[in-house]
């Protein structure tokens, strides 16, 4: 398997966006209206956020195709006790996608090692993600914990 991880630019943009698609859509989201709406409000994020470094993005090519990809936002938020970064910056890990024919390779792994190592090397202390059904046995796998989040929906 000739596996190439690289991390995503601008020209990425259109790959990022059909990958963050095909995620809600292996995970039961089949409204077309709010899957097209939702790329539609996405790319002007992804367009600000990539140059501004706080959306971080990787690709996983396999034999010169794109087939999977994974990302690391970066926020600012006030500190708590148990942060060490001068700066009070939170990693959260987002779109970790494989296209449905080439799962169950490594990909998913290879690519959170790489968005893992890539959090290590930034001094992140640690990195927190929402999991779906399907991904929990890896993350779990890999050392991630559930936690306490509750949630409430305003709208």
């Amino acid at each position: 398997m000739d596996l190439t991880i690289r991390p995503a630019g601008m020209a990425d943009i259109p790959e990022i966006l059909r990958q963050r698609r095909g995620m809600y859509e292996a995970m039961g989201y089949q409204n077309a209206h709010d899957l097209d709406h939702m790329i539609a409000t996405c790319r002007p994020y992804f367009e600000k956020a990539i140059p501004e470094g706080t959306f971080r993005a990787w690709l996983a090519w396999l034999d010169g195709r794109p087939v999977g990809g994974g990302a690391v936002v970066i926020t600012l938020r006030p500190c708590h006790p148990y942060d060490y970064e001068q700066d009070c910056r939170q990693a959260g890990i987002l779109n970790v996608y494989v296209d449905a024919e080439f799962r169950r390779r490594g990909i998913a792994r290879r690519l959170m090692e790489t968005m893992i190592a890539w959090c290590r090397d930034q001094k992140f202390h640690r990195v927190t993600l929402h999991a779906s059904r399907d991904g929990r046995p890896l993350y779990a796998g890999m050392g991630f914990v559930p936690t306490s989040e509750m949630e409430l929906k305003l709208g």
